[in-house]
């Protein structure tokens, strides 16, 4: 073959290649993975929660800032403010099989259980949108400026959802899709958790340029008052939970906290790597990504000691975690 004959097969072949779509590594029905949501580079890590052994990296050639695991656990959905578009990819093929349009400005997305539907918020139409299994929208609502934190109550098929440029809660009857109460919150609250028997709502904050937040509030979901303020300098943005207890990140010093709920100053808590977004729990550990330093720590939440690190990719913003399906 002449070298020109060469070339010319070379870049036939890369275009060609170009043209097949990205099909990423498998991940097994069975396996545990700790799934990191990478919005620098528009990627998800997969690793191992027992060791945090990677387990695979996904490129997704798109822009990224967060994910939720369908009802199944076998498929992912992943999202970002400026993409009209919500992609699904089949985790044991890596293949993504549908897109759903959501429009721009997707600020949240959940997974809910009461109703097997999708819960996705929209900071630029300040609406929620509540979609099927199969991206079929049941129902949308306009509800009030950039809604953003979520939180659904199992128990009583209710989902609390905070209004950043408002100061408001609402909570949204999930059966009729209806808001049946208001609560007064602090302006730019974000972050929110039930307690167990879902009687307490607690609600974080960033602040603004006047005032940075120093509390985590806990609110009557009966009553809708304010019951009292624990203090958790600085920035408490959001929350998780395990087997130990409840526990929120201090995003402006780089803390998490494991809180006592009877008493007001919080002194339980260990430092991580820098501008912590996200953190989840799980039986007796957390794991917490520093989103400057591209780590990953587990946590002892016993103890409240850094176990072990990984490297993931640029950015982790969210953290999910997919327990495998066992088959009898």
């Amino acid at each position: 073959m002449n070298r020109i004959a060469f070339v010319s097969t070379l870049v036939l072949f890369l275009f060609c290649t170009g043209c097949f779509p990205n099909k990423m590594s498998h991940i097994k029905d069975s396996e545990n993975v700790l799934i990191s949501i990478n919005k620098k580079v528009g990627s998800l890590t997969f690793l191992d929660p027992h060791d945090l052994h990677k387990v695979a990296d996904w490129d997704l050639n798109r822009d990224v800032s967060g994910a939720a695991l369908l009802q199944n656990e076998k498929d992912i959905a992943v999202y970002h403010p400026v993409d009209p578009n919500i992609d699904i990819y089949h985790l044991s093929t890596g293949e993504k099989v549908k897109s759903w349009k959501a429009g721009v400005g997707i600020t949240n997305m959940i997974s809910l259980k009461s109703n097997h539907t999708i819960a996705v918020t929209n900071g630029k139409k300040n609406t929620i949108t509540f979609f099927d299994q199969k991206g079929i929208v049941l129902k949308q609502l306009n509800i009030g400026k950039n809604p953003i934190s979520m939180v659904e109550d199992t128990t009583h098929h209710k989902l609390f959802v905070s209004l950043f440029n408002e100061r408001k809660v609402i909570n949204i009857n999930l059966d009729n899709y209806k808001v049946e109460q208001t609560i007064e919150v602090p302006n730019t609250s974000i972050g929110l958790i039930l307690n167990n028997d879902a009687s307490e709502l607690f609600v974080g904050g960033h602040g603004n340029g006047e005032s940075e937040n120093e509390d985590v509030k806990v609110y009557s979901t009966t009553t809708g008052k304010k019951q009292k303020s624990l203090h958790t300098p600085l920035m408490p943005i959001s929350f998780f939970k395990n087997d130990d207890g409840l526990f929120t990140i201090a995003h402006g010093t780089n803390q998490i906290y494991k809180l006592d709920p009877t008493v007001v100053n919080q002194t339980k808590f260990i430092e991580v790597g820098s501008n912590p977004y996200a953190a989840i729990g799980f039986k007796h550990s957390a794991y917490a990504a520093s989103y400057d330093l591209n780590k990953l720590y587990q946590i002892n939440t016993k103890t409240m000691k850094i176990e072990k690190e990984a490297a993931v990719g640029r950015g982790p913003f969210q953290l999910l975690l997919r327990e495998g399906i066992r088959h009898e």
